[in-house]
This record gives C-alpha cells, structure tokens and sequence, in this order.
C-alpha cells in the first residue's frame, strides 16, 4: 500500500511536469468553519471510589474551528490549493489540521498534517446528531469510561490516533468516484506527529520513539448511492502499523483496527449500524489488549425535525492493571433546523457499565445523561 501512494505521487508529479500548467487567477482564499455548544447533565450513582466520585453533574461546553481554504483551478484542469484548521478551543495546538491538495480526473491528493483514510471517510450509524449520539459524537455525559480511556465507542479510530487525534503528518490518496465507489487509501510514516519546528525551518528527521506505531497504512472503501425510492451507504476498511520505533519492549505489538458500516434509507426513514475492532491498542509498555465496538440507530426526518435512537455495546481489558470493563448506551435524540447551516440538537441518554474486580465499574454503573447543544456551519 505505501509503494501505492508512493507510486500516485509519481503519477501526479509527472502530470503537473508535462506541459504548462498557469492559472488565469492565482490561489484565492475562502473562509469556513463551525462552532457547536452544549449545556450537559448527568446524573449517576457515583460513590467513593467509583466512577464519577468527585466529578461535577452539570457543565456547559463549546468546540470551534475556523478553515482557511485557498485553491485555484489550472489551464490544465488540474485543481491545487491548501487548508488550514485553526481550533477555538485547543490549548496546546491550535492548528488542528493543514494540508496541500491536488484534483483532477487522476481523483485527489493530499500531503501534510490531516486524518487518515479510515479517521476521515468512515461510515457511521444514523440516529446521532452533531454533538450528541451513542458512538464519539462531539459531547460525551457520562464518565463510564473515566479510567480507561480506550474503552469508549469510538467507532473511526486509527492506529495513528491511538492516542488523541489522528491527524499527523501522512500522504492521502482518494480514487475518482466510479458510480458511487470510491477508495481511499493513506501513510503516516510516524504515528501521532505533527510538524514541531519552532523556525520557520525543518532540519533533521523526528526521533525514534521506543514502542512507537510507524508505517501507518489505512485503506477504505466506500459506496454511496440512491435507487429509485431508496439508497445505500457502506464502507470498510482498515489501519495497520506495519513497523514499530526506537526500542519496543518485548511484549509491545502493532496496531491493527478494522471498521466498517452500513446504512439504508426509505424516503424519511433509515437504518444503519457499524462496529471496529482494535487490535494491540497500546498506552503504555506493558499494554497490548483489544478493544471493540458495535451498535446501530434508526432515525426519521419530519420537516425540518429529525428524531433519532441509537445504541452502542463497547468493551476491552487492560490485562496488566486486571481491568476489564462492558459499556452500553442508549441515546434518543432530536435535531431541528432552523436554517441552513444552522440546527439546534437534544438528547436523552442512559449508560450502564460493569467491569471486574480490578476495575471502579465492579459492582455496575448507571448514568442518565441530558443535554441541549446548537451547530452552527458556515
């Protein structure tokens, strides 16, 4: 697969190099983004020592970002231009992503710091709403996962983004869309980096990190079309690290996730449901267990007024700190479009949690969540 991109970027080189290529206008930039806020209650049995002691029932929550788009289109009808993501939100790193891109009929390329093919094209079940939902939408109410942070349903997860975000430094590649088909493919050649000069330079290669995922290769497939009174959503795929940095320890083990999805709809009515798997997820040293996740969720839209449910079973261990945990949520939820780009969302949400005796779920978990959040799109 990396001599596949490597091979893609060859293509495109020799394209952009075969006759001239001037643009009546140069790059010209556009402005875009989102800024979605939620007000958010839960309430559970924490006690002493188990799962929510000491954290608050009730907050209120914001995420933005603001991209920057510029792109021209060539006299040979190939399409450059770049992005950048700044954060609203983010302390450490505003930049959230930036990257160059190349369009044409060869399909579309992209370098530079920005999700892979499985963290950006995956497939999803319906019922959720911008913030809220069963699976990783933008707001999570309850504290079931407080311990273990890989045991959530996140269901688009990458190798790349074992831990935190996936978008690092990688090539992407998507494929022109045959009839609705579509395949993506990526390489990140060093897990979780970003681009940390502090000159406006780069000088010498990133340092081998022991244990670190390297050789990130996803790939996912995608079918997207509508029939006559009906249409279809898929896609599947997988990330894998095919080599490790520095000096793993012995039992470290690279990652391999695997995700897919499917949902129908009917006219105002559809259905879908998604799962992944993710092999060797790694934290620390001493930590190579599985996790997994599945669920589904139906919704209907009335107007301007989507109802949704949905449903998410996730669950692993961490075998050397003997903590094996099973979370479950239900979520109901509500969507109202006041105007393009513009939606106010709600939801009801229950949660339960077991876990074995090393683990603050032993004994079960119960949380009943509520919250009321806006989406704005511009």
């Amino acid at each position: 697969m990396k001599k596949v991109l490597l091979g893609s970027t060859t293509l495109l080189t020799a394209g952009l190099l075969a006759s001239p290529a001037f643009a009546a206008d140069g790059i010209k930039l556009s402005l875009g983004g989102f800024m979605r806020t939620a007000v958010l209650a839960n309430f559970d049995d924490a006690g002493n020592g188990e799962l929510g002691d000491g954290r608050y029932n009730t907050g209120v929550f914001s995420d933005g970002e603001i991209y920057f788009t510029g792109k021209t289109k060539l006299d040979n009808g190939i399409t450059v231009g770049a992005r950048v993501e700044l954060e609203a939100e983010q302390a450490n790193d505003q930049i959230d992503a930036a990257y160059a891109f190349f369009q044409g009929g060869f399909g579309e390329f992209r370098i530079g710091t920005l999700s892979g093919a499985l963290g950006g094209f995956c497939v999803t079940p319906v019922g959720g709403t911008t913030n809220f939902g069963a699976f990783t939408q933008n707001q999570v109410i309850n504290n079931a996962n407080q311990g273990v942070p890989n045991n959530r349903a996140a269901i688009c997860r990458s190798v790349d983004g074992m831990i935190g975000s996936d978008k690092s430094e990688k090539l992407v590649y998507m494929t022109p869309n045959f009839g609705g088909f579509q395949l993506a493919v990526s390489w990140a050649p060093n897990g979780g980096h970003e681009s940390s000069e502090v000159t406006d330079f780069h000088s010498g290669m990133p340092v081998a990190m022991d244990g670190e995922q390297r050789n990130i290769v996803d790939a996912y497939a995608m079918f997207t079309r509508d029939f006559d009174g009906w249409g279809v959503q898929w896609g599947g795929g997988g990330s894998w690290a095919t080599s490790m940095g520095g000096d793993p320890a012995h039992n470290q083990k690279k990652g391999a996730f695997y995700q897919s999805g499917l949902n129908l709809t009917f006219g105002n009515f559809s259905i879908g449901g998604g799962f992944e798997y993710m092999q060797n997820v790694i934290q620390k040293a001493d930590y190579h267990d599985d996790f997994w996740v599945a669920g589904g969720g139906v919704a209907y839209k009335i107007d301007a007024y989507t109802v949704g449910l949905q449903y998410s079973h996730n669950e692993g261990n961490y075998t050397d700190d003997n903590v094996e945990r099973k979370t479950n949520t239900m979520a109901l939820t509500g969507k109202y479009a006041m105007g393009p780009g513009i939606s106010l969302d709600g939801t009801l949400q229950y949660t339960w949690a077991d876990g074995d005796k090393g683990d603050a779920a032993h004994g079960g978990y119960d949380s009943f969540g509520l919250g009321l959040g806006t989406a704005f799109n511009f």
